[in-house]
Order: C-alpha cells, then structure tokens, then sequence
C-alpha cells in the first residue's frame, strides 16, 4: 500500500521482479506506474509501437527503410528479413575459388541512376563487362561468330531484324510508365502473347529467332508465358528493345566491384538493430489505427504503417486481416516469378578471348540448355569465367537435374557453340537455382499472362490500408532491376510519409538526376537503321523497280 497524490512516472526495467503487488515485466518495455490517491499501485505495459514495419530485406526494403532512416530519423522502423541474409534477389558468394561472384542480379548501366548513386554513396565501384572481339549466335546446333549486331548475310533478314527493333519501340513508347492498362491500344496488346506477336510480326525464321533468344534472355520467360502488353511495358520502363538487351552502354555493361550484395550489406550496416534476419511474416492484421506483423517465430511487431517489399508471388504466403481486395487477392495469384538458373563457369585461362571472342553468345534451346552468356572475368583479368542463363522452358526441365548435370549439359554447349575442347574442362562451375529460392520463387521479376494489366492492374501499386507495396516488379523505371528496386522502396516510403502527411503527393514519384559517373549515352539504332524499309516494303520497292524496268525496257524497244 502506498499514500501518495496523483502522480505518473515513466521507468525503464530491464529484469522481471515480483513482489505481492505488482509483476513487472523485462524487455526494456516503458511502464507507467501510476499512483491514484489512497490506493494500491496500478503497473501498466506499454508495448513498443514501431512508425513503419518493412517486410523484406532485399534492395527495395532496404532502400525504403534507409529513405526514411536518412530524412526522418525520428520515426521507428524495423526491416523484417525471412532469409538468413540481406539481398534478396542479389546474392554473392566469396570463396577460394571464384574470390566473388553474383549468383543473382549483377549487371548495371546508364540510366540506371538510382542503383549509381545508391553505390557511390557506399564507396562502391563499378568495371565495364569485357565485351571486346566477336559474338556468337549458337541457333539450332549451327555455330557463327560475327561482328556487329548479326550473322546473317541475307538481306531480308537483316531488314526484318531490325524492322521489328522498330516497331517494338514504337509500340512500347504509347505505353504510360505508371498505368500501362491506360495505352490506346491496351486491350488488343493484352490479349495476345509475346509469341503470338513475334509470329506474326516476324517476316523471316532469323528474326524470330534472335527475338525469341532476347526475350529469353531479358524475361526469363517463354514468349508464350507472357502478355505482349506487359513485355512492352517492360521494355519502356528499361529505355527501349536496345537498352534493355545490349551490354555497350546498356543494361548488361557493368557490374559491381566486390558484388552487388555489397550495396544491401551496406545499408543493414546503418540501420543495425532495425533488420531483423531469421524472421519470415506470417500474418498482417490492421485494427483502426494499428497493425500487428506477425512472424512464424511467435514474434509480433506492432506498427502504424507496413511496406512490403517482396515479389508479389509471394504475397498468398502472408495471412492478411482484413483479406486483400478482390482485385489484389486475384492479381498476386496471376504473377508468377521468371524461371532462372544462373551459371557461372570457371576456366584456367580465358580461352574465348584468344579466339577473337567476346564472351558473348546468343543461343536456342535447340542448342543446348543456356541462352545467353558473358564473360564473367574479374576486372584485373583474374579468375577466368563465362556467366550463363538458363531460362524458361530450360530452367524449368533442369532445375529437376543436379548440379553436376548441368555443368556437363552447360560444358557440352561450350564447346560446341565455342568450337573448342577447353570449354569442357573448367576449372570450377557454380551455379544458382532461383526456382528453388523459397523467399523468392524465382527470378529475375514477375511474369504477367494475357489479361493481368488490363484487368488487375489498378491493383498493382494500390495500397491496402496501411499496407504499402514496394519490390522491382512495382518499379516505373527498370522494373526486374536493381535500380528498380531501388526506386520501388524509395517510392513506397514517401507514400508512407505523405500518409503521415510530412511531404505533399507530388513528392510521391521524383526523378532522378543523371550519373556524372556512368552518363547516359545513346543506345538506338543509327540514322541509316532507322531509316531501313521493312520486308514488305522493300519487296513492294522492288515490285515497283521491276515492273518499271520492264515497262522501261518495252518502252525502249517500242522506240
């Protein structure tokens, strides 16, 4: 029993007592005593309520959580990882045998100005990807090295070629960044598939060929697998077919020193004790001005606002009170993750340098199971690699396979697409097999069917209360990319803080300035490409030419 006038005293206990009044608890909770006149002492806990909860600890969580940490210091965050590691959907590994190497998103370049600054900012150095001396096209067991942009000596192939660059830009430039489902011809484009298109649109079997191995390559996806809509609007938010596919000055020129796990490995760093590893979210439960993330180690984090930065494949993991929309609900059922096996082989020497090659290679699966390669050499010339995709149809028959299957298979191709016998003995091989990545489901990005935008999109970005959703497949500008990723989180996060009502709307979305260390430069196709007639209309230009030679000529002979 104590006496005492009304008063209130904040405390902080750090070990649980007892006594035969009250029971305090530990865990560096606040507790108020409060002491009402003549009566025994009440104790009330006052459980720590966090500003924002981020579920997911890759680059997009991340860049969200450190927006916040670096302009609002004062709110309390946390950052809620299901892996052991921060990343996501980047991952390097260090050993004795390939010092480092990205298993997961590597390749960066200009435009790319977010992920720029994100690094420079940590100190971290970017190399260009060797890419000198010719590359390989590897169709249907056929070998051809070549410079240039293709093989071919056939002249419709080459029209056609570069007649579908154009018209794929084209058409994805009336493609709106933030609403895509809004284009004119939305509907139309979104009832077909990639394939669909390319079949039709396609005049010669090299054209198609070479745009199925890029949409390959840039998708990690069938043609059929995709809605021709949702690749255009892919392809916008990239800069276009030629920057989106090409390594000199395009989204594959360069990489990070050190890996680019290093850029997410930083920003916990800061942040400390705010990420949280080990920790998978079970359930989000929003109550009035409240929500509680639950996690499947009985841990609760109680929270005003909650960002969600992972693939929205994974979103049917999560148990959400009150349920998803209707549309939502149905979106996050309908977007897949790409299938995706990155490999990395290792050789004493750089074999495919001395031969005039570059490393580079387009292939089919009628070749062999990879699509595409690199060279994947450290940038001193050290630890000589190829970097290969496995993708689609073939990740998906050889992620059943072991690991040393695949080093046979990828090894047999080689030397084949190569014509060397070195290529079958490497050094070392590695390999990661992103359909197997519980936490992930697959990678590089979302893979949306015929119907999706159009129908779900609005959904796409909409927040769900006080639930936010962030990740690259939500980016405007290089979705599926770091850089996406980066803007997705930062963007999340100044959704948050214009619900907070600490910056106005149009804050929201913000442009980024151009890197003064990787400037953006031209990647389009020259004045004279540009300017190439399409099949039809050479073949029309040569009707014409033909019948007005033979008219010419029956002219003369009239004369």
């Amino acid at each position: 029993m104590f006496e005492a006038s009304r008063s209130e005293f904040h405390i902080y206990v750090f070990k649980i007592s007892t006594s035969h009044d009250a029971i305090v608890v530990v865990r560096r909770k606040v507790i108020h005593l409060i002491w009402p006149r003549r009566s025994k002492v009440h104790v009330k806990m006052e459980e720590e309520i966090f500003d924002v909860v981020i579920v997911g600890a890759g680059i997009s969580g991340l860049s969200a959580a450190y927006l916040l940490h670096q302009q609002h210091d004062e709110l309390k965050t946390v950052v809620l990882e299901a892996r052991d590691r921060v990343g996501g959907r980047t991952h390097t590994l260090e050993n004795n045998e390939v010092k480092y190497v990205d298993l997961g998103g590597s390749y960066v370049g200009p435009t790319q100005n977010r992920i720029l600054r994100m690094a420079k900012h940590f100190g971290i150095e970017t190399y260009k990807v060797y890419a000198e001396g010719k590359d390989t096209e590897h169709f249907g067991g056929k070998m051809s090295s070549f410079d240039g942009d293709y093989s071919t000596w056939n002249i419709f192939a080459i029209l056609d070629f570069y007649a579908q660059i154009r018209k794929l830009d084209s058409m994805c430039d009336q493609v709106p960044l933030i609403s895509p489902w809004q284009a004119e011809w939305a509907k139309e484009w979104d009832t077909i598939t990639a394939k669909e298109y390319f079949d039709k649109s396609c005049w010669t079997d090299y054209a198609k060929k070479r745009m199925y191995q890029a949409f390959n390559a840039s998708m990690s996806a069938e043609p059929y697998d995709m809605s021709l809509l949702y690749f255009l609007w892919y392809l916008k938010s990239s800069g276009g077919f030629r920057r989106n596919v090409d390594v000199e000055n395009a989204a594959q020129e360069r990489k990070f020193k050190g890996g680019s796990q290093r850029i997410s490995e930083e920003i916990a760093k800061i942040l400390g004790d705010k990420v949280i590893l080990s920790t998978p979210v079970c359930s989000i439960e929003q109550k009035f001005d409240q929500t509680i993330v639950r996690c499947l180690n009985g841990k609760y984090y109680k929270t005003r606002y909650v960002i969600s930065a992972i693939p929205h494949a994974l979103l049917g993991s999560i148990s959400f009170s009150p349920p998803l929309s209707a549309l939502k609900n149905q979106l996050i059922q309908k977007m897949p993750m790409g299938s995706v096996i990155k490999t990395i082989t290792y050789y004493e020497d750089a074999w495919w340098r001395d031969q005039g090659l570059s490393g580079i290679l387009f292939a089919n699966s009628d070749s062999g199971p990879v699509c595409a390669t690199q060279d994947d050499t450290k940038p001193d010339g050290s630890y000589p690699a190829i970097m290969g995709f496995i993708v689609g149809e073939q990740a998906r028959f050889w992620c059943k396979k072991s690991g040393e299957e695949r080093k046979q298979a990828v090894c047999e191709q080689y030397a084949k697409a190569f014509n060397t016998n070195k290529a079958k003995t490497p050094r070392y091989y590695i390999d990661k097999n992103w359909p197997a990545e519980k936490y992930s489901g697959g990678c590089y990005v979302s893979v949306l069917p015929c119907g999706v935008l159009t129908g779900y999109g609005e959904a796409w970005r909409s927040a769900e209360g006080n639930c936010y959703f962030a990740g690259t497949e939500t980016a405007a500008a290089w979705a599926g990319y770091m850089d996406g990723a980066v803007e997705s989180g930062e963007r999340a996060a100044r959704e948050v803080l214009y619900a907070m009502k600490k910056i106005s709307k149009d804050e929201i979305y913000q442009e980024e300035p151009a890197s003064e260390d990787v400037p953006p430069v031209p990647c389009s196709l020259t004045p004279l490409q540009l300017c190439l007639p399409s099949v039809p209309t050479f073949m029309t230009m040569l009707t014409v030419l033909s019948l007005a030679s033979m008219f010419g000529i029956a002219y003369w002979k009239r004369s």
